[in-house]
């Protein structure tokens, strides 16, 4: 679990500290604070040796195309777009601290290739008065207790995008899920997800914490239709539905909890957590929530523009799960300059009685 995040010079941020992470944790604040570029941070920290790890940050926005240079794909997750001064995230994961580098490198030189042999030729040939060709590149560093100076560097040049890794030590089953604000998950990788928990005989959880949502089903199936699978629910009807028929509630909810049931000891960030659910019901989803996370040691982190959602959470997590709840806030000054501000179960309790607005 990380229980510390900071942030310096990634996208809006000059420095972000976000000092007390619990296993729920909620994010609030204004319009255009940077919520949900702490969950991207967050996603791209423990992402840092995938060759799509920036491509990702636009395809979570929405963005589906981009220019393939540096100033178009490259600046922009660099504060104010400044590709000379460097990103940097750390943590404390699990009690121990760990740092992310990322430095924009324009004259990074690759390895020089070597010649494939040809039919009857012993060994691979290089050309020995063969000129480097520099590409451009994202250094990325990682500093943890075990390992010190893991190195990759992500690649920018005319055969496309890559990554070549110098030396790292990454951990094993740990593993970050990102849920964004538009609508429920992919129906395929929620099928996925299903199969892999229905097969260890976890199908009635699932289902226990959907009837929440839908108190008329029955039961939950993953069928395959040509190339796609998709998680079908049985309601009463004549036949068996897809699951994003009964709403944005149920999809939304079965693809958190899917998220949650196989990213075992890992993190699952998500954006606008209240969409699609009903306020009404929001106190039992929390509860569930809370549950899944603790019997799957999973660590929720999502952000929020709804009261009627923190205080579903406060009361959800009332009682035993107190420990597990706070909430951030985040608020820009005038200067730019950015803050968080924690509360606790108590503070929260404690602004709640008094109608003191912590949003």
């Amino acid at each position: 679990m990380i229980s510390k995040l900071c942030i310096s010079r990634f996208k809006g941020f000059e420095h972000l500290e976000l000092s007390k992470l619990t296993r729920v944790t909620l994010l609030g604040g204004k319009n255009n604070v940077g919520k949900t570029t702490i969950l991207e941070a967050l996603f791209m920290f423990f992402d840092r040796f995938n060759p799509q790890m920036i491509l990702r940050q636009f395809a979570l926005r929405g963005v589906n195309v981009i220019p393939m240079e540096p100033e178009s794909m490259w600046a922009p997750v660099f504060n104010n777009y400044e590709l000379t001064k460097s990103i940097i995230i750390s943590g404390l994961v699990d009690r121990k601290e760990e740092k992310m580098t990322v430095k924009f490198n324009p004259n990074y030189i690759a390895s020089i290739p070597a010649d494939i042999p040809k039919s009857g030729e012993r060994s691979l040939q290089i050309r020995t008065d063969q000129k480097p060709v520099p590409s451009y590149a994202l250094d990325i560093t990682y500093d943890n207790k075990e390992m010190k100076n893991q190195t990759a560097h992500l690649l920018m040049s005319q055969s496309g995008i890559g990554i070549q890794i110098d030396n790292a030590k990454m951990k094993k089953n740990y593993q970050i899920t990102f849920i964004g604000a538009r609508g429920s998950g992919n129906p395929s990788e929620d099928a996925v997800r299903f199969g892999q928990l229905d097969i260890l005989g976890m199908q009635n959880k699932i289902l226990d914490l959907l009837k929440i949502v839908e108190p008329n089903l029955k039961s939950l199936s993953s069928i395959s239709m040509g190339d796609t699978s998709m998680v079908y629910g049985d309601i009463g009807l004549s036949r068996k539905i897809p699951i994003s028929y009964m709403g944005d509630g149920v999809s939304r909810l079965l693809t958190i909890i899917l998220a949650i049931a196989t990213a075992k000891n890992g993190i699952v960030a998500i954006d606008e957590c209240e969409n699609g659910i009903h306020y009404s019901v929001m106190p039992k989803v929390w509860k569930g929530i809370v549950h899944a996370a603790n019997e799957f040691n999973c660590q929720v982190i999502a952000t929020t523009h709804s009261d009627e959602c923190l205080r579903a959470a406060y009361e959800g997590l009332s009682g035993e799960f107190e420990k597990d709840l706070s909430f951030t806030r985040i608020d820009r000054l005038p200067n730019r300059q950015t803050l968080a501000k924690t509360f606790d179960y108590e503070m929260l309790r404690v602004a709640f009685e008094t109608n003191m607005e912590v949003r």
